[in-house]
């Protein structure tokens, strides 16, 4: 689920940040665990330990600021 969210995110031009990832994911597992649940949500490397383990799918990269003189 996380992983098809994130490719098709990224195929409409909004790739996910590890924030962003962080947040869905705390979604999906608050929804289906509820209180039992930690409030801080899933741990602090969660989101390089998992791009990590699927990186032959989900791939990280910086990304710069528009060239704001072009209009």
């Amino acid at each position: 689920i996380v992983i098809r969210f994130a490719v098709e995110m990224a195929l409409c031009g909004f790739p996910l940040t590890h924030r962003h990832l962080k947040e869905h994911v705390d979604g999906i597992v608050r929804a289906r665990l509820g209180d039992a649940f930690p409030a801080t949500g899933v741990g602090k490397n969660w989101t390089d330990r998992f791009t990590e383990k699927h990186r032959t799918r989900l791939s990280t990269y910086w990304s710069h600021s528009l060239d704001n003189k072009r209009g």
